[in-house]
């Protein structure tokens, strides 16, 4: 028994080929949100310390962890041929951009906040994960629901 509502959306498509296109997809949101959660634990074990010398062996096993899984990420994006891509790339260019301001804000931060040397180098590799890392976050989400016959059939000036 329906309640009457009918859903008619053109961007989520639920057929058996579109459900078996997202299942083929690599698993970028669960990648990525590790990778996040490992930058986040290292920045929060770094500034624990702060301003006392802390050793920079965790953080910096965490870090090359997570960009060792960004990378992963990127190079299953690559591969991916149930992506839209069109959107990915929309939907990411803005939110690489805006998180990029995110992270030159949090490091104009820890700049003026006096922290130098190689405790600045990890916390700005930190910076560069954490803004390409969301972003891919994001955009994969957006572009894993959408349609892609929808694409093929939009030929206007705006697309």
């Amino acid at each position: 028994m329906t309640d009457g509502l009918k859903s008619n959306s053109p961007v989520v498509s639920t057929s058996a080929q579109d459900r078996g296109a997202i299942a083929s997809l690599p698993p970028v949101t669960e990648v990525g949100v590790g990778a996040l959660v490992l930058v986040v634990i290292g920045g929060i074990y770094l500034s624990s310390y702060y301003p006392a010398k802390v050793s920079l062996l965790l953080p910096a096993i965490l870090a090359i962890v997570a960009g060792l899984m960004v990378i992963f990420n990127i190079i299953g994006l690559a591969k991916s041929k149930a992506l839209a891509r069109a959107i990915f790339f929309k939907v990411g260019k803005w939110a690489l951009l805006a998180y990029v301001i995110v992270a030159g804000m949090l490091e104009y931060v820890f700049v003026l906040d006096g922290t130098k040397g190689n405790a600045l180098l990890l916390l700005t590799l930190m910076l560069v994960i954490f803004a390409v890392d969301v972003p891919t976050i994001i955009a994969f989400t957006v572009a894993r629901y959408h349609d892609t016959s929808e694409e093929k059939a939009d030929s206007g000036p705006f697309s």
